[in-house]
């Protein structure tokens, strides 16, 4: 009788802990286009250290096909300007590229802001 009873046990031990695991959500990590800017400028600043920019450029945005698009941009200009100095990660060249994907999409941003 006892070892029915620690079988029963154990079995809904293991069922409640499957259960559990199959409906927790996965985190999700969501940058915002704010978020964004402000990493693009560390990056420009000297700011940001190369484990700052993996993290910047690293996930694919899906919730946001535009800021998915300057991601791409940015991961292009790296392939091109990635200097790996101290204190900038670009060259000059890659900076006053990732000047213009900033000054993108700070204007994109104040127009999508409700006028009052």
């Amino acid at each position: 009788m006892g070892i029915i009873l620690t079988l029963l046990l154990s079995l809904s031990a293991f069922v409640i802990v499957v259960w559990t695991l199959m409906h927790l959500r996965t985190p999700r990590f969501r940058m915002d286009r704010q978020s964004f800017v402000r990493g693009l400028e560390d990056v420009i600043s000297g700011q940001a250290s190369e484990t700052e920019w993996r993290a910047l450029v690293a996930c694919p945005m899906r919730h946001d096909p535009r800021l998915e698009q300057l991601r791409l941009e940015c991961l292009k200009i790296e392939e091109r300007e990635y200097n790996e100095g101290s204190p900038y990660l670009f060259t000059q060249a890659g900076i006053k590229q990732l000047r213009e994907v900033r000054r993108q999409l700070l204007t994109e941003i104040a127009g999508q802001q409700p006028k009052s």
